[in-house]
Parts: structure tokens; sequence; C-alpha cells
């Protein structure tokens, strides 16, 4: 379930660029802000961050946590720093779905060795939420990619990118 639905969001990350130039895709609407190639280096970087620690977590002791709420995660009226910026150079659409679809690939991996309960028994440190369960770590991966969707559709309307 938790694969169908971090793959179904990626689905829409790439979809939502798709047809965007490479100059499209490194043009920043501000000095201040990000461009979409920044957006999707910052999604890439933060699931090899999750992904290193639901691999020390899984070797961990089992632990019971409490669910969390991530509905606000998708929520873009509330901002936040991210802990993560993305580099500022220019990078092509294909150096940008290569190492997306790497980080990807992994995190399938890590899932299809794992059985599913043990995703919901293993946790770790979630800078955010805490104590978070390696399940419910692959849900926000999904819920932040959803979130950034959004982000890209506001780039591109300020950049009136089709």
């Amino acid at each position: 379930m938790v694969l169908e639905q971090i793959q179904a969001v990626r689905d829409e990350v790439l979809q939502s660029v798709k047809g965007l130039s490479d100059e499209e895709l490194n043009k920043a609407p501000s000095a201040e802000s990000w461009s979409i190639a920044q957006v999707l280096l910052h999604l890439q970087q933060i699931e090899s961050y999750f992904l290193s620690l639901m691999d020390a977590a899984l070797q961990g002791p089992n632990e019971e946590v409490k669910e969390r709420n991530l509905a606000y995660v998708t929520d873009r009226s509330h901002k936040a720093k991210s802990p993560i910026d993305p580099p500022s150079g220019f990078k092509t659409r294909e150096e940008i779905v290569v190492r997306l679809t790497q980080s990807r690939e992994k995190v399938i991996a890590l899932i299809d060795k794992e059985d599913p309960a043990t995703l919901s028994e293993k946790a770790l440190n979630h800078p955010v939420f805490g104590k978070t369960s390696v399940k419910q770590t692959l849900e926000f991966i999904a819920a932040h990619e959803k979130r950034h969707i959004e982000q890209i559709q506001e780039i591109k309307q300020t950049l009136v990118v089709k």
C-alpha cells in the first residue's frame, strides 16, 4: 500500500514538470525562491536523508510509536525552512530524473526487502515529528512530495509556464 502511495505521488511530480525545458526548470521566480529544478533536487535530497534514517531504524529494536497526523505537511499556508537546501547550479532534466530515480529505487528496495509489519514496528527520530515509524516516514515522503507539487505549480504560474 505505501509503495503504491509513494509511486503515485512521484508520478504526479514527474507529470507536473513534463514538457518543461531545462531553462524553464532552472528559472527561479526571484532571487529568494527556488527554481523547479531546485524543488526536485530537494525532494531527492530529503528522500535520501530519510532513507539513511530508515536503514538505521530497521537495524534497531522494535518500538511502539503513535501515528502522527500528516495532514498539515501538504498545507502550503504553513511555511517551514528546509533543513536541506538544494544546489543552485544549472541542472538538466536528465540529471534531475536520474537522481530522483536512483533515490526512489533505493526506497523501493527497502520496502521490498522488509515485511510490511516490520515497517510499522521500527522507529526513527523524525526532525519534526519525533519518534515515527518507518511506515509513517514513507507516508511523510509522499506527503512532502505532494506539498512540493503545489510549489511547482505556483512557480509555473509565476513564470507563466504551461
